[in-house]
């Protein structure tokens, strides 16, 4: 496949009609819908085209013309350059109202249903809640520096910035630090990415580098840990090279309300906002009604997130995930939290089941499902065969839930509730809840 080739040079102005799902101004002209990047329905801007197919084009806003109302000033100085936010244009009220909206266009488009109930969102601190990041790096000779920083927007640039507003402080506050540390290495030039990963008493940065380290890089690492109060790790192949620079102590988080602490490594899935995945669990688990007669299987259940306080509350619960790694460390929290009443297993969820110890011949009445983007299509076939009569949907895809929604349907199932969670306020990302019923 040949390389895309930029589209010759288009302005226009353009009238924003409404808001796409992916949080871009949506207009017509000349018979071709306009996807505008940075404008806002009622809006008129003059807009640069990016990128041309035979109905639709794609284009940045140049200059707002005439401002919505509820536009607002970004508070990062390269939004709009830098691609990872996307709403900073819009208070976090009007991005919450968005996301809801979407969330019920994609029940009614795909699953022709609403829920009986919509649950007010979720939400909280909109700045400096992200605990997980993967950052570019790159030595640009022209600047004579070291970038560090997410992507530009449709680019492999990174962006030239020396703050970031939605990383957690421990490191948004400091990327101009960072950028004079890696600038000091002799593999400055090798060096591709940083993995940030943050619990509540340790940040960890995971250097990526293609070049193996001189003992004066490790030393420069090392010097800078102490300035910043944060932890190397050092990756120079595949995830099994990933090991610490120095001592390091466990990445945690607690779950104070279920008297949970949870341990986990750089490397694992964790929810990036601390504030909003403790929320959501406790709503996921008043929505379960949970009782110490309930048998509960919790599906894609990483490293107990949901399954440890679930154990709390009910009779007995099953934690099923694909990796070896979340599994193990979901056994570990377990035994430290003391918890008897959770077991956990490994099981490619999209393969064939049947002969699993936990399928074979079990039953649960209740079940909590928390698939990635592609959603649970396969998954939820499994649920009326294991005897469950109440489920809760954890989704980060509308249109995956809503297609599974429409699956749960068929199989008498009732969608009773659902609401948007804002776990990435500032871009376009769309995490919700559901409640089924038989």
């Amino acid at each position: 496949m040949g390389r895309k080739r930029k589209p010759k040079a288009k302005t226009y102005e353009l009238r924003i009609e409404s808001l796409s799902h992916e949080g871009r101004g949506v207009a017509h002209l000349e018979d071709k819908v306009i996807f505008v990047s940075g404008a806002l329905p009622g809006e008129t801007v003059i807009a640069d085209r990016t990128y041309t197919r035979a109905k639709f084009e794609e284009a940045d806003t140049r200059e707002v013309l005439k401002a919505a109302n509820n536009r607002i000033t970004p508070k990062c100085e390269v939004f709009g350059i830098c691609g990872g936010c996307s709403f900073q244009h819009l208070s976090s009220s009007d991005q919450i109202m968005a996301k809801s909206k979407w969330l019920s266009d994609a029940f009614k488009q795909q699953a022709k249903i609403e829920p009986d109930s919509w649950l007010e969102p979720l939400h909280s601190d909109s700045w400096g809640y992200r605990r997980k990041a993967r950052l570019g790096v790159r030595y640009v000779a022209k600047k004579d520096k070291v970038l560090i920083g997410f992507r530009e927007k449709k680019s492999s640039f990174i962006t030239d910035m020396n703050r970031c507003e939605v990383l957690y402080p421990s490191i948004g506050e400091h990327l101009e630090e960072l950028s004079s540390c890696i600038d000091n290495l002799s593999i400055k030039k090798h060096i591709p990415q940083i993995e940030v990963a943050i619990g509540e008493h340790e940040t960890v940065l995971i250097l990526r580098h293609l070049q193996p380290l001189s003992a004066r890089d490790e030393q420069i690492l090392i010097d800078c840990a102490l300035e910043l109060n944060i932890t190397w790790y050092t990756q120079i192949g595949g995830l099994d090279t990933v090991k610490p620079l120095g001592a390091s102590s466990a990445l945690t988080y607690s779950l104070p309300e279920h008297n949970i602490e949870m341990e986990f490594i750089p490397t694992d899935f964790t929810q990036v906002n601390f504030n909003i995945n403790e929320r959501m669990i406790n709503l996921a688990i008043e929505m379960l009604e949970l009782s110490d007669k309930d048998e509960v299987i919790d599906l894609f259940c990483g490293i107990g997130n949901f399954t440890l306080p679930i154990a709390r509350q009910s009779k007995s619960v099953v934690g099923i995930e694909g990796d070896t790694g979340l599994v193990e460390r979901a056994k570990s929290n377990a035994n430290k939290n003391n918890i008897k009443n959770a077991k956990f297993y490994k099981a490619n969820l999209f393969d064939e089941v049947s002969g699993f110890e936990w399928f074979r011949g079990k039953t649960y009445n209740k079940a909590l499902i928390d698939p990635a983007r592609s959603g649970a299509i396969e998954i939820v076939d499994l649920l009326p065969k294991l005897g469950v009569s109440r489920v809760v949907y954890v989704s980060c895809n509308p249109a995956t839930l809503a297609r599974d929604t429409a699956r749960l349907i068929e199989l008498g199932y009732k969608l009773e509730s659902a609401g948007v969670i804002d776990m990435f306020p500032q871009t376009s990302h769309v995490e919700s809840i559901a409640l089924f019923s038989i």
